[in-house]
Parts: structure tokens; sequence; C-alpha cells
């Protein structure tokens, strides 16, 4: 899930999140034919909405504990962030984290690209 898709489910109800859970679902049907007939790529396609599932899944279980009131969120520090201490809201600083590296990454690679183009012309 995109970072803002995870933002835009802090609006969301348990019989929003269910619906949600449906829609991507639904929306892998495809795919899952497609391994069938021996798509491994569908399969990698598969396994990570299968996270997203998870994921979904997780926020209805404490969204319900919430308003039954078995399970207040504290807040609290997660990796360097002062949040409420909730699936969703660590899945949005793993999201931001992720975002963070995959951005370092992409620098490093353009970087060396450059300089092997400069060694290149030399």
């Amino acid at each position: 899930m995109e970072l803002n898709e995870l933002e835009n489910l802090r609006d969301f109800n348990e019989l929003d999140l269910l619906h949600k859970i449906i829609e991507v679902a639904e929306s892998n049907k495809r795919r899952v034919e497609q391994i069938i007939r021996g798509n491994k790529t569908a399969g990698v396609d598969v396994r990570h909405s299968m996270q997203d599932v998870r994921l979904l899944a997780e926020l209805v279980r404490e969204s319900v504990q919430v308003r039954k009131g078995t399970k207040n969120p504290n807040v609290g520090e997660y990796k360097g962030e002062l949040i409420p201490l909730t699936k969703l809201e660590k899945a949005i600083v793993d999201k931001k984290d992720s975002i963070k590296k995959e951005e370092i990454y992409i620098k490093r690679a353009e970087n060396l690209r450059k300089k092997e183009r400069k060694e290149r012309i030399k």
C-alpha cells in the first residue's frame, strides 16, 4: 500500500476497512488465475497484496478492541517519532522509512552511473 493510502485509512471505520479488504481480494482474482497458469510474477504481486490484506485485518481487529474498550492506544516513540502506538501509525512510519531508504539507494545508483560515465570518457 502506498503512503497516501495508509494515511487515508486513519478516517476508516471497521466496515470501511472490511470493504477495503474485499476490494483488494477482488482485484487479485485475475492475478491468481495467472498463477495457476504458471505466471511467477503474478505470484509476487499476489503475495504483496496479501500483506496488505493482513495489515487491513489487523487494523480491523485493533479497531474493534479499541471500540470495545479492551485496548487503549498509548502514545510512545517508534523509530524516533512520537506517535500513537497503533498498527496503522507504525505502518505509516515504516512506509516513510522505506521511501527514505529507496531515495538514498536511487541517489547512490545515479552517482555510481555518473562516476562510471566519467571514467569511460577519460
